[in-house]
């Protein structure tokens, strides 16, 4: 397998320059063959097609490694999965979580449930083991490994053998995915299906229109209904499969037809069996204001992908820079009509017109595309310095990066230091719920699908910042029981309960929860 810069510059340019299946013309590959000086001595000592998939065993082990038995409270939206599991497996209704909606807290959950794909992922895990969150978030590893595959064939024809195992160990060494591993979330099941829906839509775009590609759209439709199905958001594919053939043909082609009317056709029957994404609808607000706010939280959350451990001015620093390369390699992708650049142009603008603030989980799905970018874009510099200029760029990035995963991965999980569902104190909590609350009781706490999935019992949760006679107003509109104090509850339970301290009285604490009863009546009076 040895090849000399020109064999590979002639390989490499056979390809269809076109943004869809590939990136791959003569001054990029020159780029890349001026990164590999060597190429034929060093493609004589490294078979980097064994190297990468190697690479990928070893990452995709290590992700399971390590997974806790808990959960923390922080993301309850586990708790909510894991209750549509659990309907799904036992015949229940499936938007039944035990969750009261309120008007001030709109994002905690969408009034009619989540979507139902990760779900029913998680369904055969509950049905087998019962209440095992080590054994959900083994599948949710697992999920991961899939995606980490499916990303190594989708990335090939864009970089040089060696650069797609640069690629490869920045996004699967990644701390920010590192971080999330030990997590019950929908990210790494929609990184799996979105990731495999642009290689399914990469070959069916490949040769003239027949019943091999007919079937390619078939499944690009379901691939691209599991992406909208395992996040609400996962449309943003849909819509730039829509925006790439139509740059690259014109005109709506058959395959783009009939992959939509599949992806159409299962959503309604989604929104008629399950759920629909009417609660995400009407939690949306959109302004000018809210948008500048997000580009800017946004901004500060993609830093952290570039997190160190020792130094916040080195960590944006390098974000600035890299993110530098990042756009020089969007502009070039976003002119050749890549899916995958409109997909991160219309996913970035849900995101940032949606509302509400989810930090770094919100970029988590395109991360692998940005870090993709990021390796295009140096290429791209290099094109344009002599070649001991494009070797010291290369090298002093080479470093900084590594530094910064070097300091990052060893990092502490930012999860250790939070209340966890496995806590003592949680324990006694959920046991004290079940054995001195009635099961037509509503709880008031600021994660309430935990407490409904260990105690049973229906919850509801405040807005971070209402007012004391707003909160009081709830309570008495939904007949709320108990409210529930910790000290990294948000201010409106504080407010809530020195306010009208008189309508309350303690029945339990413990280290890290207090719990409050509503006395009956008073609360009623005190509102009108």
């Amino acid at each position: 397998m040895l090849e000399n810069h020109e064999s590979q510059i002639s390989r490499l340019s056979a390809v269809p320059p076109s943004g869809y299946p590939s990136l791959a013309f003569k001054e990029r590959a020159r780029t890349w063959a001026t990164l590999q000086p060597d190429a034929d001595c060093l493609g004589a000592a490294v078979d980097f097609d064994w190297l990468t998939w190697t690479l990928v065993a070893i990452i995709a082990a290590s992700y399971f490694f390590g997974l806790t038995p808990g959960h923390v409270f922080v993301q309850d939206d586990f708790a909510a999965y894991v209750m549509h599991a659990a309907n799904i497996v036992e015949g229940h209704p499936y938007p039944d979580i035990h969750y009261v909606p309120n008007r001030e807290a709109p994002w905690v959950s969408p009034a009619n449930g989540y979507p139902p794909l990760y779900p029913l992922l998680l369904a055969p895990v509950y049905w087998q083991f019962g209440l095992d969150l080590r054994a959900m978030k083994m599948l949710t590893a697992g999920a991961f490994v899939i995606f980490l595959a499916a990303f190594t064939l989708w990335v090939k024809p864009l970089v040089s053998p060696a650069l797609r195992v640069v690629t490869l160990v920045l996004v699967g060494l990644s701390p920010a995915l590192w971080s999330y591993r030990d997590l019950i979330s929908s990210e790494f099941p929609y990184l799996m299906f979105s990731f495999v829906a642009l290689l399914v839509i990469r070959r069916g775009s490949e040769g003239a229109w027949g019943l091999r590609q007919a079937g390619w759209a078939l499944l690009a439709g379901l691939v691209l209904y599991a992406c909208y199905g395992t996040r609400t958001i996962g449309v943003a594919l849909s819509g730039a499969l829509i925006g790439a053939e139509l740059v690259r043909h014109r005109k709506p082609t058959r395959f783009l037809v009939l992959a939509l009317a599949v992806v159409a056709g299962l959503a309604i029957l989604q929104a008629v069996l399950l759920t629909s994404p009417k609660g995400y609808v009407e939690a949306a607000h959109f302004s000018a204001r809210s948008v500048l706010e997000n580009v800017v939280s946004y901004g500060k959350s993609l830093s952290h992908a570039w997190e160190n451990g020792f130094s916040k001015g080195a960590q944006g620093g390098l974000t600035v820079v890299l993110s530098g390369f990042a756009v020089v390699a969007f502009c070039r992708r976003i002119r050749q009509g890549s899916i995958e650049a409109f997909y991160l142009v219309i996913y970035l603008a849900i995101l940032l017109a949606w509302g509400a603030q989810i930090g770094m989980r919100g970029l988590l799905p395109v991360l692998p595309i940005y870090l993709t970018y990021v390796v295009l874009g140096i290429a791209a510099a290099v094109e344009h310095l002599q070649q001991p200029k494009g070797r010291a760029l290369v090298a002093a990035v080479a470093v900084c990066v590594a530094i910064t995963y070097f300091g990052g991965l060893p990092q502490r999980s930012w999860q250790a230091s939070l209340a966890n569902v496995n806590d003592a104190s949680a324990q006694e909590l959920f046991t004290f719920l079940r054995a001195q609350t009635q099961p037509s009781d509503l709880l008031l706490f600021s994660k309430p699908r935990s407490i409904a999935l260990f105690s049973g019992r229906t919850t509801a949760s405040l807005g971070p910042e209402e007012s004391a006679r707003e909160s009081m107003r709830f309570v008495r509109e939904k007949d709320v029981r108990f409210v529930i104090q910790a000290a990294w509850n948000p201010p409106a339970y504080a407010r809530l309960l020195s306010d009208d301290g008189a309508q309350f009285c303690e029945v339990f604490r413990n280290r890290d929860f207090q719990v409050f009863r509503v006395r009956a009546g008073q609360a009623r009076a005190n509102t009108q």
